[in-house]
């Protein structure tokens, strides 16, 4: 049976390295770990050795979070901002980076990784499906343009979260739209999506709230043949974000990916279904992979090349029509969503130049006929974890800096304006309060 109901999830902030690393072994030969890897607080005169460890905790205990503005990463990257001429061996900055943010006490901090049994839902989808081993953020920067590589295989010149800037790039919605192809973008509290311009028309129509319509439709076959997961970005009252960025943990996004697994595996579509999960940056935490050389999008160079990856990130595909224990070590990142959809779905056109030249997924989908073996249920992180994090994550914190350029662009949206509103005016507010505002904000014009 060919594919015809592809998913999309992306999730936030973290690495490779950080969630899957230590999952290599002579049975699960990844890119990963071995547990000898270093970082130094002076990757210049390697002096101040870090090693790796997998002792992460579930909540991220590092305040404030690790850089992943574009300074940050290239520092990680090269181990200095601007880089040196000729470096030597990259990603041995995360160390420095971090100490120079929060100080040299806590700068190991983004060298704390997972053990695999601590992750079981995403740990469990690995080895029952595909692991890709070099997915790569598609720019070494934060959440915005690399989100905006999944939609529009660019981020028209960007290299970060700036709000204040008219975002009109073409989209992949609209070739599926072209094609006569049905599409749905699941949000929980609010959809960063609609920072695009060409997004906005599409607001009443095919815009919905995760917890009301995703499992309603993998029940009843009516889910659209392309779908886009937006996580929770914020905590309210009993509500805890889900969306991995830190200070937020990864709880959340276990249970999120668990629940969207299970609603797609019960649904009657699918026997023609591909869920692709994977995170849009590595949020400053370490990755041992060096990043590849990459194609430029188009000829907006202003700020930077586009000519290299950011840091790698996870990425985990399920389909029936996978086999098991599959690990894919070809490259890819984000602009290989909209480059598959193009493929799977036949649209009229590429993007840019960046999905024209990125690897596809489909041929992962070798199996047939689809597998009668694939888990009903996942195995969830025990009571007590979940316990732990929701206790170690008060709605009274303040935002990060997601949440900030989220709450922003919440307050354009009434207008439809083209731009949000200055970042000044939506600091020092909770995370609850936020959210408040936003879902108040978008029950005035969304149905």
């Amino acid at each position: 049976m060919p594919l015809n109901t592809l998913v999309v999830l992306m999730l936030e902030n973290r690495s490779f390295d950080h969630l899957l690393g230590f999952m290599q072994s002579p049975s699960c030969q990844i890119d990963g770990l071995t547990g000898t890897e270093v970082n130094y607080l002076d990757p210049v005169a390697r002096t101040g050795d870090v090693l790796v460890s997998d002792d992460a905790a579930y909540v991220p205990d590092v305040d404030p979070s690790p850089g992943h503005e574009f300074g940050n990463v290239i520092t990680q990257i090269y181990g200095a901002y601007p880089p040196p001429a000729s470096p030597i061996e990259l990603n041995l900055g995360f160390v420095k980076d971090y100490s120079n943010i929060a100080g040299v006490a806590k700068a190991s901090s983004p060298m704390r990784c997972f053990s695999p049994a601590r992750l079981p839902v995403i740990t469990t989808l690995a080895r029952e499906f595909a692991v890709c081993d070099h997915w790569f953020s598609s720019l070494p920067g934060p959440t915005w343009p690399n989100r905006f590589f999944a939609h529009c295989a660019t981020s028209g010149g960007s290299i970060d979260g700036a709000i204040d800037r008219v975002y009109t790039m073409g989209t992949l919605y609209q070739n599926l739209t072209a094609r006569g192809i049905n599409w749905r973008i699941y949000y929980h509290d609010i959809a960063q999506s609609l920072a695009l311009v060409h997004q906005r028309q599409f607001l009443w129509t095919k815009y919905g709230r995760f917890e009301q319509s995703f499992a309603r439709d993998c029940r009843e076959g009516r889910l659209p043949q392309y779908s886009f997961i937006e996580p929770r970005y914020f905590n309210e009252g009993l509500l805890r974000a889900n969306d991995q960025h830190p200070i937020h943990g990864v709880i959340g996004g276990e249970l999120l990916i668990a629940d969207i697994y299970e609603a797609l595996r019960a649904s009657p579509q699918w026997d023609e279904s591909m869920l692709i999960i994977t995170w849009d940056e590595h949020g400053g935490f370490y990755d041992h992979v060096e990043p590849k050389a990459a194609t430029p999008p188009d000829d907006q160079t202003e700020f930077f090349n586009f000519e290299t990856y950011g840091v790698r990130v996870p990425a985990v595909v399920a389909s029936p029509l996978i086999a098991r224990g599959t690990i894919d070590h070809a490259i890819y990142d984000h602009s290989s969503i909209p480059a598959t959809a193009k493929a799977i779905f036949n649209l009229p056109a590429f993007l840019t130049r960046r999905d024209a030249a990125a690897n596809t997924l489909q041929h992962l989908c070798a199996t047939a006929p689809c597998r009668p073996d694939a888990p009903l249920r996942l195995a969830r992180p025990n009571s007590q974890a979940i316990a732990q994090s929701s206790i170690a994550e008060p709605e009274v914190t303040s935002m990060n800096d997601l949440q900030v350029e989220l709450l922003a662009l919440a307050r354009s949206l009434g207008g439809l304006s083209a731009t949000p509103g200055p970042l000044s005016a939506v600091q020092n507010i909770s995370q609850g309060a936020a959210a408040r505002e936003i879902r108040e904000n978008l029950a005035r014009f969304t149905p």
